[in-house]
């Protein structure tokens, strides 16, 4: 281990961060009258981080398809809750999944990887690769999360062509959907991607595992159900 990343953060204070700047961005996506927009600066940092440490569990994990099914049912489930809040409650679609967003880019992955490696039969993962890739266009974040976790995992052994290659796509990207300028403050999630030791950090109980899908979820149930009632 480098001097680097002994004073770097492991994965599981990164997401402990992100959950903090989380939570002030939908705090303002929500209730934006009795917040400061400010909040959604930070808020950029988020997806992006998310994604990368995506990959990483995706490296190491031992079991890719389970890895792929846990994000897949998180995101199905979120997203039928969404639907029975706004069909009980009424308002605006609930836009927000990074569940199936992450879900999405796994298997795209995944598709990706095993016609690199011959693995399987080729057209059916070809199939695989494209119908996910279309599913991108459906999910929170578009096409920028599926694209930006292609960049994270394939050239993660190549840490600045990585990070030129991410800043790049987070501004072309905001650039060519003309999507309101603010939203280049994501390529500052370039910041705790680099500061990311390597570690996985936390216990070893379930917790690490399981808080950050329960505590997304509720927390924007949360915040919609508070909006809908006042």
């Amino acid at each position: 281990m480098t001097k680097f990343q002994k004073i770097g953060f492991s994965a599981f204070a990164i997401k402990m961060i992100m959950v903090v700047l989380m939570l002030g961005d939908h705090l303002v996506m929500f209730l934006p009258e009795h917040f400061p927009f400010e909040l959604r600066y930070a808020g950029r940092l988020v997806l992006p981080t998310f994604t990368y440490l995506m990959t990483v569990s995706l490296v190491y994990t031992r079991d890719r398809l389970r890895f792929f099914l846990r994000l897949a049912i998180a995101g199905f489930i979120m997203l039928a809750v969404n639907m029975l809040l706004v069909w009980t409650l009424g308002g605006p679609e609930i836009t927000n999944n990074i569940f199936l967003a992450l879900a999405v880019s796994a298997g795209l992955i995944i598709s990706i990887e095993r016609i690199i490696d011959g693995e399987g039969n080729a057209i059916l993962n070809a199939v695989a690769a494209a119908l996910l890739f279309y599913a991108g266009t459906f999910v929170e974040g578009g096409l920028y999360t599926p694209i930006i976790a292609l960049v994270f995992y394939f050239l993660r052994g190549h840490k600045l062509a990585m990070c030129i290659v991410f800043i790049a796509v987070a501004w072309i990207y905001v650039d060519m959907l003309r999507i309101l300028p603010w939203q280049h403050y994501q390529a500052l999630a370039i910041i705790p991607i680099m500061l990311f030791n390597g570690q996985k950090g936390g216990g070893s109980g379930g917790f690490d595992k399981w808080f950050f899908y329960i505590f997304y979820a509720l927390h924007v149930w949360w915040l919609f159900v508070i909006r809908a009632l006042i």
